[in-house]
């Protein structure tokens, strides 16, 4: 057997292993930093949820009431979203480097052509590329998020944002593990589209932050929504619900919006009051209930179109080096 020998699929993936070596420091890093801020959060929660809860004087099984300053709760909150952030944009990352880096950056120097010359067809070099990413992606996205969810559950009563908020969303669920997927898919087919670094890694990033977008945009359509109205007194929902609309229903059948009719004086409020009388109140939401109906369909349309990015990366490549 000549220097040019048969790559086998261990020697393959520890090919891959040496090659991005760097950049599999550089996440490991990234997810043991990750964990342990994860792990104080979770601590400085129970500092904050302490503070927010009921107290009592010497004489009570209470808490003894202190002086609060709000600084736990203050640095829990804000911190919660700060790590929410982080995770719902990794995808960004993912983009980036699978198509300028993993994939973009092999084809234009033409180590990928030489692979190809070691008894390694283009199909098989390409899963190898995939496979190990999206085999690390998925341990650490799911490491982080349930992370995530142990923390907020600990300062529940003390976090500032709410389930619905895309960035907290993304880091409570498995929609954020199917985007990072999406994003390799993209950087997969964006490399062997390309062939070059540059614009492949700026072709994933435009293509994942698009599906990002769309989702994010019709999200609440995702599942039926909750229609409450009242004739008596006006309906209240409780501070976890995703409110989409709510306002008051004149004798016309008119849904007007709160904001219009309770609003500064001016034509919006001219033309609520000229609506008619008003018969009842309505409000449009999603209850919380609703937050793993949605996350699962968002889940599947992700991973469909994950599905079909890497069915057409693998197509364009065949038919290039076939």
């Amino acid at each position: 057997m000549n220097a040019l020998s048969a790559l086998t699929p261990r020697s393959l993936t520890w090919a891959v292993l040496r090659l991005h070596r760097s950049a599999l420091l550089v996440a490991a890093g990234f997810l043991a930093a990750g964990a342990a801020c994860l792990l104080l959060l979770r601590a400085v929660g129970l500092e904050a949820a302490q503070a927010t809860g009921p107290c009592g004087s010497s004489d009570t099984d209470l808490p003894p009431c202190q002086d609060f300053t709000g600084t736990a709760v203050f640095e829990y909150s804000g911190n919660m979203s700060l790590a929410a952030t982080m995770i719902a944009w990794l995808p960004f990352a993912v983009a980036v480097y699978a198509g300028g880096v993993l994939i973009g950056r092999e084809l234009e120097r033409g180590t990928a052509a030489l692979s190809w010359t070691q008894s390694v067809t283009p199909a098989r070099w390409l899963a190898a590329k995939l496979l190990l990413p999206a085999l690390l992606i998925t341990t650490g996205m799911a490491v982080l998020s349930l992370l995530y969810r142990w923390a907020r559950h600990a300062g529940a009563t003390a976090v500032g944002d709410e389930w619905y908020m895309n960035d907290v969303f993304l880091a409570l669920g498995p929609a954020g593990l199917a985007y990072c997927l999406l994003a390799l898919a993209a950087g997969a087919l964006a490399g062997v589209l390309l062939r070059r670094a540059l614009p492949a890694g700026g072709l994933a990033l435009a293509v994942t932050g698009l599906v990002m977008w769309l989702c994010d945009r019709w999200r609440d359509q995702l599942w039926p929504r909750v229609d409450l109205a009242s004739s008596g007194p006006r309906p209240e929902v409780a501070r976890s619900v995703w409110q989409l609309d709510n306002g008051v229903v004149t004798s016309t059948d008119r849904r007007i919006q709160d904001l219009m009719c309770w609003g500064p004086a001016g034509r919006a409020r001219a033309e609520c009051r000229a609506g008619g009388e008003v018969r009842e109140w309505y409000a449009v939401f999603h209850p919380s209930s609703h937050f793993w109906p949605i996350q699962l369909v968002e889940t599947g349309i992700v991973l469909a179109l994950t599905v079909v990015l890497t069915v057409a990366a693998f197509a364009v490549l065949r038919r290039r080096h076939a």
